[in-house]
């Protein structure tokens, strides 16, 4: 049995990419045409290129000025730990934390910072006299007070207004508590000598400090006790190098862009939305979810070189979402490190050893209201989260279809292209609720309704069989994509 035909696969990718780049072309000439509305977000950009640049995205606009002060104490750090490493191992997590503690200093000032480095031991205590169910309740009240609205006047005293501040220790707290759970977890069976050591060390190393991606300490610890972390050879610091130029291409090039597409700013005034044509309405969603994307790869991308540099190999960044259609393979491909964590956490732990579907759906709402408590539970998310659980849930039941009767059996007697056909029929539905229920967590529940209103109500029955056509397309590339990553890997294996 043979996969489809190239020709057919090619009708597909042009299919796709065309209306991707077309649709991104109307929304940059309704950039453009909308501008003047938008000058509170616009300032001069980059003189070469001679236009204004988008500055309306809050974290973009963060973290760029926060990467730069991080790098100042990273790079003295990365050549310390190279240099002393092989002959004084124990001494890098002494350092790392130490440096850690006078760069939060530096950005938070010394209350806020010593109330962070207070967290692993108040963790450790109530390990100790209560339990880890009760570590998950204090984890889970901190994170809902941080973005609760009833203690808006105490952040403001504590802030002074300081939105920076206030949004790094949010981050920084959120990922601490994260760390915490995973090396209370993950350490039970290790010795207690040099503990605080090793916890501070995981909690508070300096490269993944501030953006993550979340490591788990079991991965961390195999890192560290590698024998290769202990050398510091020629080509992989060339390795490592090249990679953190790639991050740094990634940053200058959605710096680049925003200079071009007016998302942030745009999606702040709904009455310009609602004039939109379908095309560009169509091009503000995926613009949207690329920009996000690209921006998560310079977050997560960034620190993982340069961790890569120090020999700590933690979760790749994200996949580019234009190649993904299964809300699964979303959840898996993105965020991965905190799917890592939710995964063996949370679904694992309730799931136990059970193969049920109800124990599997189960388990899977307990990550997702995790997951929408870690992202501020707002109406937009809560209706992200909804959907996309949803979404998992008729995945699921259409994977155990597949293996009953009467899809097994069209299964087994279909050619390999028909049932490829099969899946993507069944799955672009589902990827276009996911993409409009996306946008409604990338903007908010207002915006991600006009959205929804010009792809399923407005053009009537034509245009959304259309729209939900070019999904289909974008299913067969995404899973096109997929087997020649199988493919790779298998190749990789008998290779190696």
């Amino acid at each position: 049995m043979t996969d489809q035909s190239s020709i057919e696969l090619t009708i597909y990718v042009l299919t796709w990419t065309g209306s991707v780049l077309y649709s991104m072309y109307q929304f940059h000439l309704a950039s453009d045409r909308f501008s003047q509305y938008l000058a509170e977000d616009l300032v001069s950009g980059w003189k070469w290129i001679g236009r204004q640049v988008d500055t309306a995205d809050f974290e973009w606009k963060m973290w760029t000025p926060i990467f730069f002060k991080w790098l100042k104490f990273v790079i003295p750090y990365l050549i310390i730990s190279l240099t002393i490493k092989r002959k004084y191992p124990q001494s890098v997590s002494i350092i790392s934390t130490a440096m850690s503690f006078c760069w939060l200093w530096s950005m938070l000032g010394l209350q806020l910072t010593v109330f962070m480095f207070i967290q692993p031991v108040l963790f450790l205590w109530i390990l100790k006299f209560f339990s880890l169910a009760f570590v998950w309740l204090v984890c889970i009240s901190f994170t809902l007070t941080l973005h609760s609205s009833l203690f808006s006047e105490l952040k403001t005293d504590l802030f002074e207004d300081n939105s920076t501040q206030e949004y790094l220790f949010s981050v920084i707290l959120a990922w601490t508590h994260a760390r915490s759970i995973s090396y209370l977890v993950d350490s039970r069976s290790d010795a207690y000598k040099n503990r605080f050591v090793k916890f501070y060390h995981y909690c508070f190393y300096l490269p993944l400090l501030p953006t993550g991606p979340l490591m788990l300490y079991r991965e961390f610890k195999t890192s560290l006790e590698n024998p290769v972390s202990q050398n510091c050879s020629l080509i992989h610091v060339t390795r490592s190098i090249a990679l953190i130029a790639r991050y740094l291409f990634w940053w200058f090039f959605h710096q680049f862009a925003l200079h071009y597409f007016y998302h942030s700013a745009l999606q702040y005034h709904i009455g310009i939305v609602r004039h939109l044509d379908i095309w560009s309405a169509a091009g503000l969603g995926y613009t949207l979810g690329q920009f996000f994307m690209t921006k998560y790869l310079v977050l997560y991308g960034l620190p993982s070189s340069l961790a890569k540099l120090d020999h700590i190999d933690s979760p790749p960044p994200p996949k580019c979402v234009g190649r993904i259609h299964l809300y699964s393979q979303m959840w898996r491909d993105f965020d991965r490190g905190l799917y890592n964590f939710m995964l063996h956490y949370i679904y694992i732990p309730f799931k136990g050893t059970s193969d049920k579907v109800w124990a599997k759906l189960m388990g899977t709402a307990l990550c997702f209201g995790f997951v929408c408590i870690w992202h501020g539970a707002s109406t937009a998310v809560v209706i992200w989260c909804v959907s996309n659980y949803f979404g998992i849930c008729l995945e699921t039941m259409a994977k155990y279809s597949s293996t009953c009767w009467p899809i097994a059996n069209w299964k087994a007697n279909w050619s390999t292209p028909n049932w490829l056909r099969f899946q993507a029929a069944v799955a672009s539905p589902l990827l276009l609720v996911s993409a409009l229920s996306n946008f409604c967590f990338f903007t908010d529940a207002k915006v991600g309704y006009v959205l929804t209103q010009k792809a399923v109500y407005e053009g009537g029955i034509l245009r959304l069989l259309c729209i939900v056509m070019v999904m289909y397309c974008c299913c067969h590339v995404s899973m096109a994509l997929s087997r020649r990553s199988k493919k790779n890997l298998i190749f990789q294996a008998h290779r190696d």
